[in-house]
């Protein structure tokens, strides 16, 4: 899969934000990263997992935080920022502290703004970027990971604000645990830090990573942009993209949202013209569903919610959720390893409270 033009980014932020189900980062901040890559002539060499070798090492590239809220930005309105890329100096700092060379950058989801994380950093390291990543869509905390399941110590972690704190967390007593404490410094640092995490060898992340998603994204946008073109239902690639169904088609309703501990909280009431009524909470990504108050589609599976006539991604960050717009709500499976007790235990919907049973999706659509 080739990088190189502005379209050939832009197809995978499309892409990405509507696999993304809701969250994994801000198109705006995506488009900025695209625009240093360019600018700068930067080589962006994405490798497929089967070339990656056994004993190349790998982390995780990205960023932990939330929309900045006005309680977060009072805490640093008086530092001054000394980088624009936490990202890039946390990866550094992790890499320093191995002494290993990093071989391959991976993502730890599908994202619109997640995407171009690893992306513009194995770019300025001069590595690769893996196809693929470590959720199948995009979730609230770094320790919901295919790397948690399969076993593989998020730590050392290292962590970097854009204020300049550095902080390498040698061992955390669990990956949930290392989330607090990056989920903390993110709030206290203004919303968001750098972080670079989980640094092992292919032959053990292998068994984790979820292959082939980046490419994946950027055909979903490729599509979607060359069904608009030509005047095609938008929703249709879509769903060949999920090999999913479409869950619900309607206007909305109501739109509830609150920051609170560093996340978007909340839910969607999407109604139809049969008075049929579907519910979608979600933390920064839709995560729970109701149909007709009668529980319905959750995670690990994909849940996403885009608009009607153009097919584009909605996302509770900003102002998508205008009252009687059209939508639709589509959702497919992830990957396998998330359907093991364990991954469900990580990602099922009684991770965040809800007393649910997971219940497969394609059960549920018959």
């Amino acid at each position: 899969m080739q990088l190189k033009t502005e379209e050939d980014f832009e197809d995978v932020i499309i892409g990405a934000k509507i696999l993304g189900c809701g969250g994994g980062g801000e198109e705006s901040i995506a488009r900025v990263r695209v625009n240093f890559i360019l600018e700068h002539g930067m080589k962006v060499k994405v490798i497929d997992p089967k070339d990656v070798p056994d004993e190349a090492f790998l982390c995780v590239s990205g960023m932990v935080g939330g929309r900045a809220s006005p309680e977060c930005l009072h805490l640093v309105e008086h530092l001054d920022p000394v980088t624009r890329h936490p990202m890039v100096a946390a990866t550094k700092l992790l890499q320093d502290y191995l002494e290993v060379p990093l071989h391959t950058l991976i993502s730890t989801e599908i994202g619109a703004g997640n995407f171009l994380v690893p992306i513009m950093v194995s770019a300025q390291f001069g590595i690769n970027m893996l196809d693929g990543d470590l959720c199948g869509r995009a979730k609230p905390e770094i320790s919901i990971s295919t790397s948690n399941v399969a076993g593989l110590s998020i730590t050392p972690l290292a962590i970097s604000s854009r204020f300049g704190d550095e902080i390498i967390l040698k061992d955390a007593i669990t990956d949930q645990r290392a989330e607090t404490l990056a989920r903390t410094m993110a709030v206290q640092s203004g919303g968001s830090v750098g972080v670079a995490r989980c640094p092992h060898r292919w032959s053990k992340y292998k068994k984790a990573a979820i292959p082939n998603t980046l490419s994946k994204s950027k055909n979903l946008g490729t599509a979607l942009r060359e069904a608009r073109a030509s005047g095609n239902d938008p929703i249709i690639p879509i769903k060949q993209a999920l090999d999913g169904s479409i869950l619900f088609d309607g206007k909305i309703k109501q739109f509830n949202v609150k920051d609170e501990g560093g996340f978007v909280i909340g839910d969607v009431i999407i109604t139809n013209e049969e008075k049929d009524q579907f519910k979608v909470w979600f933390k920064n990504e839709y995560l729970v569903t109701w149909k007709n108050e009668r529980p319905f589609v959750t995670s690990p599976d994909l849940i996403c919610i885009v608009d009607k006539q153009t097919g584009e991604g909605l996302t509770p960050w900003g102002d998508d959720f205008t009252k009687d717009r059209e939508v639709v709500v589509l959702g497919g499976t992830n990957a396998p390893i998330w359907y093991t007790k364990k991954g469900l235990n990580i990602f099922g919907p009684r991770h965040f409270g809800f007393d649910l049973d997971y219940q497969p999706i394609n059960e549920l659509i018959k």
